[in-house]
């Protein structure tokens, strides 16, 4: 085959061009609805074989709850601002919404197709170039990435050392090649984003520490809220099992192109409530409020910012100057 037409197929054109087409759209669309369908199916399923009344009459009340989900929710979406300042995007609390948008598209819709939506946002209301945007996007998302799989490669390291592993392969039958692509994933991000971040990333090491100190601090705030907010309703459940749970659902996580990433962890929650020393009904209560909590939430927030185009208030910078700098001040 011609090194031209090779080129050409392979090319990004080429590839937007196929996914472009009416055919791979509609069976993505198939795809992703087969995948959350399913997810409902198995939610709906189990909560019949507990019982339906008995589930409602244990939903959480303590207020702490539902205010502990109010700050996890946002966590993301302010930490992703942080760090896109942190590589000096010109952007203020005013572009909050953008960021909540972006979280409802990636754990809503699809991961990733919130990125898409920032790049396009960001081609608007800043005088970066598109391929600098990109650039800069992909270099948050290894960093992110990069926090995120070192985080989970040392949770599974430690479950694994001490047995406990078992309990999430046993309950989801498929979660044992889940882990195995998930380290695998991660011990070769990890080596490549260490090893050639000169050659893959174009953000000074300043900066990309800076950032990747964020991602990290996110990931462990997190942790702490949602474990907060599970032993507000069952404070006698030991920290390590809902630790557990936390490794499986950031194992489910590292997936990509997951859709409606919320819905799959109550699914996937549901699937480990054997594992609770509590009531059923009760632990099928509170992951079926939260899976409803960040649907309702998602749709306030998406209608939310449907208003304004959230635009930055600040001169935008040429990247290149911001990197020089940068390497002048290291």
């Amino acid at each position: 085959m011609p090194a031209e037409r090779k080129s050409r197929i392979f090319s990004a054109t080429a590839w937007n061009e196929w996914l472009s087409r009416r055919s791979v759209k509609l069976s993505l669309k198939a795809l992703q609805f087969l995948l959350v369908g399913g997810v409902v199916i198995y939610l709906i399923g189990r909560v019949s074989e507990i019982g339906w009344g008995e589930v409602r009459r244990s939903l959480p009340e303590s207020i702490w709850f539902y205010l502990l989900f109010g700050v996890m929710y946002f966590v993301i979406p302010v930490s992703e601002l942080v760090s896109y300042k942190a590589m000096r995007w010109p952007i203020g609390f005013s572009s909050l919404p953008m960021f909540v948008r972006k979280r409802v598209y990636n754990y809503a819709v699809m991961s990733y197709s919130g990125e898409a939506y920032m790049f396009l946002w960001a081609k608007r209301h800043l005088s970066f170039r598109g391929r600098q945007i990109l650039s800069m996007v992909k270099d948050n998302n290894l960093l992110s990435g990069l926090a995120s799989n070192s985080f989970t490669l040392l949770l599974v390291a430690a479950f694994f050392a001490t047995g406990q592993l078992d309990t999430i392969t046993r309950a989801e039958p498929d979660a044992g090649s889940y882990i195995a692509a998930t380290v695998l994933v991660g011990v070769l991000m990890v080596l490549v984003v260490l090893g050639l971040n000169r050659r893959i990333m174009s953000v000074p090491f300043p900066m990309a520490a800076r950032v990747t100190s964020i991602h990290a601090a996110r990931v462990v705030l997190i942790l702490l809220l949602q474990t907060a907010q599970w032993a507000v309703v069952f404070p006698h459940v030991p920290f390590l099992t809902w630790l557990l749970f936390l490794t499986a659902q950031m194992v489910m996580t590292r997936l990509p192109f997951l859709p409606n990433q919320d819905l799959m962890m109550v699914g996937l929650g549901m699937s480990l409530t054997h594992y609770v020393d509590a009531p059923e009904a009760a632990v099928a209560g509170m992951f079926l409020v939260s899976g409803a909590l960040f649907q309702a939430v998602n749709l306030g927030c998406f209608l939310l910012t449907s208003v304004g185009d959230h635009a930055p208030r600040h001169e935008a910078i040429d990247p290149e100057d911001m990197v020089e700098e940068e390497q002048e001040a290291a």
